[in-house]
Formats: structure tokens, sequence, C-alpha cells
């Protein structure tokens, strides 16, 4: 099943599983991000991805890992993610958009595909630490319309979102199943 998202203006991504040989275009999206993305992301400066983390990043083999990466023709615009632990059913989420293509709906639409793929791999919830001042990012959670937990701290807001009321449509489960299918 191919997975597409068209965006407003017109333009058609394509969204599914990370795999090992999107290393280099995972450099080339972080090489595009802008300083002030990075540090929404990373909690603080990260010129560049080190080899171990590209690895990281891209090779997936354990069940309670996931990334889903959108693409536009060969570039990679877009990274969702959870990485949990072993035998428990909450993980934490990660999301990273292309400058270009930041308050188009991408980072929505990824969220949504990633939350779906937990629910099926039996996670009961998602949580994100993100910084106080990262506005877009907590307004993304809220939008969610599912049941949120918010503890903030001084330098972090921590957000749980609660999977079990998760009802997706069947063509959200069926997409869900496939993208976990392409890594299984």
């Amino acid at each position: 099943m191919r997975d597409e998202v068209r965006l407003t203006g017109g333009d058609t991504l394509v969204v599914r599983p990370i795999r090992p040989e999107d290393g280099p275009a995972l450099l080339a999206l972080h090489a595009r991000l802008s300083g002030d993305t990075i540090y929404r992301r990373y909690f603080g400066a990260r010129p560049h991805l080190s080899p171990a983390d590209v690895t990281r990043f891209t090779v997936l083999p354990e069940a309670w890992r996931f990334a889903l990466v959108a693409t536009r023709g060969s570039d990679l615009v877009a990274v969702a993610r959870y990485e949990g632990a072993p035998g428990t059913a909450a993980a934490e989420i990660a999301i990273v958009v292309d400058d270009a293509l930041q308050h188009h709906g991408v980072g929505r639409a990824m969220l949504e595909r990633l939350a779906d793929v937990a629910r099926e791999r039996g996670l009961t919830s998602l949580v994100a630490d993100v910084l106080p001042g990262n506005a877009p990012m907590l307004a993304l959670l809220r939008r969610l319309d599912l049941p949120t937990r918010q503890v903030r701290e001084p330098d972090s807001v921590t957000i749980t979102v609660d999977l079990g009321v998760l009802d997706p449509e069947d063509v959200r489960v069926t997409r869900a199943r496939s993208h976990i299918a392409a890594v299984s």
C-alpha cells in the first residue's frame, strides 16, 4: 500500500518506514535544517550527525523502535520516530520536518501515522519532551484530539499522549499494518 500525503500547495509526499540506505538522505535533511529547528529537536546545537547517530536512526531491528520518513522525490523531508524499551507500553517520540515544509500539515500527518503504528504494535502511550518555547510542537500535540497529560518543568514540557482511546478508521489501521509489514 503506497502512503501519500497531499499538501495544501499540491505537493505529494510519500511516507514509508525508514531504511538503512536512508543514511545519506538523513544527513542531507539535517544539513538543510535551521539552527532553531535543530535546537528544538535535540535541545541543543548539533551541527552534524555522527555515523553512529545515522546508524542508530536508520537501523531499527527492535520492535520497540520505529521511524517513518516522508520523501519528496529522492529528498527525505521529515522523520517521525518512537523509541521505547523492551516490555514497556510507552515510547518517546521525536519529529523533525524540513524547514521549507513546516506549517503545511506534514508534522500532523507524520504524528498521526506514527501513533497508528504504535497502537498496532501494542503501545498505550507516547511521550514527548518539548522545549517550553517550541509552540509548534506543543500545538501539534494538542491538535491530535487524544487525551494528554502535561508536566511542566523549567526546561521542558513532558506530554503523554494516551493511545488507549485511539480508534482509527479502517484505512488508517490498514496503512499502519502496511508500514509494520514493510519492516518485518
